[in-house]
């Protein structure tokens, strides 16, 4: 058990996690002297992949939206990149209305009365974009601020681990090569567990299950002046079972922010 000492820093560290942001309220534009280049200074290997996300031919993005470092900092950033599409296009508000609806049908089926909060709130925020109660992304932002909209998260969670649960053929192998003998045992340790963080497993399932293209920068000390680009589920096209949303992040180990175009 951790000592009293060991304790009061859990406590501390927790209580700096709390005080930052859930989601930066602004979107912060890449460029010199940015946030994320500052954190790096003293890393030339990632310094110059980070620049190379803004600077020269592959400068493919713009601004970062930062998340809380939490173990929720990948539900939360894909939820909001989500959310922020549909307040832009209401065609498409309604049908991914439609769409977790269906989903949150099945979440009830599978887990009861647990999960119809958590199916409730994250119905709520959508029907909000819908009828036009939520018409900015200030607005939204409002929203995923409130305390209730953690149930949202939580709603993303479950709704990945039900997916990765009911098809079970396709990510047993994944699973089993993490040391998990089962996707039951895998889900209930590195999804449904609030705060445990995610990798690609929960990637590729919250892409197929949403139905979004999920592109992945990632950042990190191995060799090479340019991050690595790995994207999860199909592209968008007009085709019935093409992604409706493409969401981009940047991920370091442990962790991930919204990046924009």
């Amino acid at each position: 058990m951790p000592t009293n000492d060991q304790e009061a820093q859990l406590a501390a560290i927790q209580s700096e996690i709390n005080s930052v942001p859930q989601i930066s309220r602004e979107v912060e534009k890449l460029q010199d002297g940015c946030s994320l280049m500052l954190e790096f200074l003293d890393n030339n290997i990632v310094l110059s992949k980070v620049t190379s996300l803004w600077k020269g031919e592959s400068g493919r993005y713009t601004g970062i939206r930062y998340a809380r470092r939490d173990g929720n900092c990948f539900y939360r950033s894909a939820a909001f990149a989500i959310l922020e599409a549909l307040v832009n296009d209401k065609k498409l508000a309604t049908e991914f209305h439609k769409h977790i609806s269906g989903i949150s049908s099945r979440l009830v089926e599978d887990y009861g009365n647990f999960v119809e909060d958590f199916c409730h709130c994250a119905l709520e925020v959508v029907e909000k974009i819908v009828s036009g109660k939520c018409t900015t992304v200030e607005q939204l932002y409002e929203l995923s601020t409130d305390i209730d909209y953690e149930y949202t998260l939580y709603f993303f969670r479950y709704a990945v681990s039900n997916y990765i649960r009911s098809h079970e053929e396709d990510f047993l192998p994944f699973v089993m090569g993490l040391n998990y003998d089962s996707v039951n045992s895998f889900c209930a340790a590195e999804v449904d567990a609030v705060a445990s963080e995610s990798d690609n497993v929960q990637v590729v399932a919250f892409a197929r299950c949403f139905k979004v293209c999920i592109v992945v920068e990632y950042l990190d000390n191995s060799e090479g002046s340019y991050t690595t680009r790995h994207t999860f589920g199909e592209g968008t096209t007009d085709s019935p079972e093409a992604s409706w949303i493409e969401v981009t992040l940047l991920y370091r180990p442990g962790h991930y922010d919204l990046l924009y175009k």
